[in-house]
């Protein structure tokens, strides 16, 4: 902080230093310093001042109803309640998140379509796919992780007695007989089985769906044994009994489910599997957008309403800065690569 020493005036009044320099600048050197600076200014409003001005559009790569979709609307509401301008949710779902994830990459970079970032198709599926049509790095601004959540490991109502280790141990003596969803081949809940069965040498038949929400309906239904399914999807799932939960997926244990242990604490020490979201903005967004948007959303995620909003469904809010979320991504991107390599997954 400038401190601003005051003087004597001629009149005997203490008169700030500050002042002193103003009436002896010349008004000529006044009036060229607000010549100069009045561009500059105009610049920022243009880009960011007067943003938002319309809607914006939130571009979710899931179907509606899936722990995705869910995250994505409550912040969503809040940080347009702050903004003043509502955010519209669109769901464009298709190849593993990708295609919605590319609609966001091949948009106008003006901060009026953004992207609610997923785990797969920003961190996994340049792993699996030969080729995509966008690149996670180039094609996108980082603005702010959101929310974090671990998966549930959920098996069907018949297997209510289980736990994770009596599952392992039928899944190592009679694996024939036993089945393991997924929402999708190379998918985060995909990649999380098989990384438990490296681990624990049990095996399992994979059957893959199209979707978190059919995959956990068919472990409701008994057409599986077992799902890695987002906690915020599972708990109503789990409350009303149509499904067992035997452990979650993250280092800590899930606040919405206080009681049931994490992989790590059944034998596994190295596991640690969270889904998240984020938001992304197209690539060349202007940086005081970007920067408004980070400002905004976490105010609003450190909000104790959103918080416990979030809690309630398993989801942790998590902001960060932009550059601290451009250095998450690349984290994770990594670790995937590597959990693909141990599923052999790969999707032509």
């Amino acid at each position: 902080m400038i401190e601003a020493k005051v003087f004597p005036s001629q009149s005997g009044k203490r008169e700030p230093l500050v002042n002193i320099f103003y009436r002896f600048l010349p008004l000529r050197s006044i009036a060229l310093a607000a010549a100069l600076l009045l561009p500059l200014a105009g610049t920022a409003y243009a880009q960011a001042g007067n943003y938002p001005s319309r809607p914006i559009r939130l571009v979710v790569p899931f179907e509606p109803g899936g722990s995705t979709d869910i995250t994505a609307r409550f912040v969503a509401e809040e940080v347009g309640k702050r903004l003043g301008q509502a955010w519209v949710v669109e769901n464009d779902s298709g190849t593993g998140g990708s295609r919605g994830t590319d609609i966001v990459a091949r948009a106008t970079p003006d901060g009026y379509t953004l992207l609610w970032a997923n785990v797969a198709p920003v961190a996994i599926n340049a792993h699996l796919y030969k080729s995509l049509p966008y690149d996670t790095v180039r094609d996108f601004a980082p603005i702010t992780l959101a929310t974090v959540f671990p998966n549930v490991l959920v098996v069907k109502p018949a297997m209510k007695g289980d736990t994770l280790a009596t599952f392992l141990q039928k899944a190592k003596t009679d694996y024939k007989s036993l089945s393991f969803g997924s929402a999708g081949n190379g998918s985060s809940t995909h990649l999380a089985g098989e990384w438990l069965k490296s681990l624990s040498g049990a095996d399992w038949l994979h059957v893959p769906f199209k979707g978190g929400s059919p995959a956990l309906i068919a472990v409701a239904s008994g057409q599986v044994d077992m799902y890695f399914s987002a906690v915020p999807s599972a708990l109503p799932f789990i409350k009303t009994g149509q499904v067992h939960a035997i452990a979650t997926t993250g280092r800590a244990r899930d606040p919405s489910l206080p009681e049931i242990p994490t992989v790590a604490e059944q034998g596994f020490a190295q596991y640690d599997v969270v889904n998240w979201n984020g938001l992304l903005a197209p690539a060349k967004t202007p940086p005081q957008i970007v920067e408004l948007l980070n400002k905004v959303t976490v105010a609003a995620l450190n909000s104790p309403q959103l918080k416990a909003r979030l809690a309630a469904q398993g989801a942790l809010a998590s902001p960060m800065s932009a550059k601290a979320f451009g250095e998450y991504i690349a984290g994770e991107s990594a670790k995937w690569g590597r959990l693909v390599n141990i599923a052999h997954a790969k999707i032509e």
